[in-house]
């Protein structure tokens, strides 16, 4: 890390191991807004990039997906959840801020292509997940290690070989420390044969703060159970009208509706018509879900928000602790973090056939899926398409009558 050093569906599916293709199902594209969470185990590393020496605290770095903002990648990390990166250009300071927004890449294309050294292409890429896939769970806690593994990671991203000792690259072994980092760092790079394991990992792109890359998390077993979520009845009746306008100081707060704008903005933001709930208080917010429970037929809409609701009301760092005396069990992830079995229905929306997913992926494709709608059913959840509109019923019908408080 270039941060300068201190002086100082159907029933919930059984948590399986996944295959890479469906860990990679969600995380094409999309932004994730991040906040600092500070460094892991690193070191000071002292190096010769391009001719000019340098030094960085070289290791892992820890940051928090925001929960209020967490962007539009719909994969994980979660909303709320930690985890580590490792930097992909040495030559360029982070971070900008506390919060930091990133694009999420494909690890090829990362460094962007107005970078000193260019996007790192596939082949480099492959040598990257496979030192990731070999030699990160054996980091733990270590400094010395942590620095080697982000000098050989700097060495594969920014030189043609994999020798620390010439080219673009170069270690500084003047110092005992330096010595062993470098060692270490260059008994790694030896083994990457192209046949080793290989990791799952992303990018954090970005023009202004040095990419990172991170291991796509796995997908934890939090099964979808009772207090996660709440029927549509609950959200009409006084009690969840009562909780609605009880959130985050009172009946004209904003948060819960610029939350829904932002984060779901084919459905109830900037996108989304006359559904655009940025800048509504809680009280009008209130009132909107009751016209759409009050719908004749399906209801969808009241559905798919009272999801929302849930996923809001349940997470501590959006909405505190006020939903936990209607019966919710609240966390610092919430109810969006929860597993589910996406049953058959739900490869229509893109989640893949009897797949293990999370709330928090069956609301952004839900909002993916409701986007670039035309004529009389523009701003129609999935844009009137009734075979999609079916299959989101039965999803999310079952998400809100299986975690039921």
């Amino acid at each position: 890390m270039k941060n300068r050093a201190p002086t100082a569906a159907t029933a919930a599916a059984p948590c399986r191991l996944e295959s890479l293709e469906e860990r990679q199902l969600f995380s094409a594209m999309g932004t994730m807004n991040v906040i600092d969470a500070g460094p892991g185990a690193s070191a000071i590393a002292w190096y010769t990039l391009d001719g000019t020496k340098d030094y960085a605290l070289a290791g892992a770095y820890n940051w928090t997906r925001a929960a209020a903002n967490p962007g539009t990648y719909a994969g994980r990390p979660n909303p709320g959840q930690t985890f580590a990166a490792f930097c992909l250009e040495p030559d360029q300071e982070f971070p900008s801020g506390t919060n930091v927004g990133y694009t999420v890449v494909d690890l090829a294309s990362s460094p962007p292509s107005g970078s000193s050294h260019g996007p790192m292409g596939a082949a480099k890429a492959d040598q990257v997940r496979e030192l990731w896939g070999r030699f990160h769970a054996g980091i733990g806690t270590d400094n010395n290690k942590a620095a080697a593994f982000q000098m050989a990671m700097w060495e594969i991203v920014t030189d043609t070989g994999k020798d620390l000792t010439k080219g673009a690259f170069v270690a500084d072994t003047s110092s005992a420390s330096g010595a062993a980092i470098e060692q270490q760092a260059q008994a790694w790079l030896n083994q990457l044969t192209g046949c080793g394991p290989k990791a799952n990992l992303l990018a954090l792109s970005s023009c202004t703060d040095q990419d990172q890359v991170f291991e796509v998390p796995p997908q934890v077993c939090n099964p979808l159970k009772r207090g996660m979520t709440a029927t549509i009845g609950f959200w009409q009746n006084k009690n969840g009208q009562a909780l609605l306008k009880s959130l985050n100081g009172g009946p004209n707060a904003t948060n819960l509706g610029n939350w829904l704008a932002t984060n779901f903005p084919n459905l109830w933001g900037a996108n989304a018509g006359t559904n655009n709930l940025a800048g509504k208080t809680n009280t009008q917010i209130a009132a909107y879900f009751v016209s759409k429970f009050n719908v004749k037929g399906m209801k969808l809409d009241a559905q798919v928000l009272s999801v929302a609701f849930a996923t809001y009301v349940t997470n501590a760092s959006l909405a505190g602790n006020v939903a936990a005396k209607y019966g919710f069990v609240v966390s610092a992830q919430g109810t969006g973090a929860a597993t589910l079995g996406s049953g058959s229905g739900g490869a229509a929306l893109g989640l893949g056939k009897n797949a293990t997913i999370s709330v928090w992926q069956a609301l952004k494709a839900a909002d993916q899926l409701s986007a670039g709608g035309t004529g009389a059913s523009k701003f129609e959840m999935f844009n009137g398409n009734a075979t999609l509109r079916n299959s989101a019923n039965t999803l999310f019908s079952y998400i809100n009558e299986h975690g039921d408080i």
